[in-house]
């Protein structure tokens, strides 16, 4: 499936790269920038080598937890290609059943949470009226402090609408939002040598904007997520679109 040459596509593919591209300009990633991903996991696990995502409380809306089987199997052979080439570096994979596009989010983990703005987010999320859009995965990065992310395209630019609105509606909506419509797939935790830095850049290179898979999202979570990646949460409601 070619690239749509549309504003909004456009408008993300460049914003993905301004941030993506700033990885190779080192020939491997700086233990200052990794220990960005690392404050991330238990000391625990990491001297293990097993990492186990932190206790970390965020509140947020998101689709997938889990995707279709379709896209799991498609960001799951990914995984699986990039762990080939990082080999014994240490490194995490978000689990398929906590794969997931962030829309906003009600609550940082160092950020302020009141129990009076449950009922707040609940209205402004049913006045919602979203139509079932297509998102579709163009190709993958690496960011400068080892996050991998599936570059996710949102066909109507959906995401971007629900952010704008509730953010009129709520306000103590965070000023912190992402701008994209990625899907996180896992950390590179420790500098990998030169000569894995370079297969890693190739592979990026090779398949950076490539069409990789595309489903039609129904319905969006709002989640409290007591585990970093989605090992610990619980749906509070869903919202499903028409």
């Amino acid at each position: 499936m070619e690239f749509p040459e549309n504003r909004h596509f456009i408008d993300l593919k460049r914003s993905y790269e301004q941030v993506g591209s700033k990885t190779w300009e080192r020939d491997d990633f700086t233990p200052d920038l990794i220990n960005k991903s690392r404050q991330l996991f238990t000391d625990e696990s990491l001297f293990s080598r097993m990492p186990v995502p932190k206790d970390l409380e965020v509140y947020a809306l998101l689709s997938g937890i889990e995707f279709e089987q379709k896209m799991k199997s498609k960001i799951i052979a990914l995984q699986r290609q990039l762990s080939l080439i990082l080999q014994d570096s240490l490194h995490y994979w978000v689990l398929p059943e906590n794969l997931g596009v962030e829309y906003c989010v009600f609550k940082w983990p160092d950020g302020e949470w009141k129990d009076e703005w449950m009922e707040p987010v609940c209205s402004a999320l049913s006045s919602l009226q979203i139509l079932s859009f297509s998102f579709s995965i163009y190709g993958i990065q690496i960011n400068e402090d080892g996050c991998v992310v599936a570059k996710g395209y949102d066909h109507l630019g959906t995401i971007v609408n629900i952010r704008k609105n509730l953010k009129a509606r709520l306000n103590f909506f965070p000023m912190q939002q992402s701008s994209w419509a990625h899907v996180p797939m896992g950390r590179i935790l420790e500098p990998v040598g030169s000569e894995t830095f370079e297969k890693l850049r190739l592979f990026i290179d090779n398949i950076k904007d490539e069409f990789i898979v595309t489903s039609e999202l129904h319905s969006a979570k709002f989640v409290h997520e007591t585990r970093w990646y989605m090992e610990e949460k619980k749906v509070l409601s869903e919202l499903f679109f028409n």
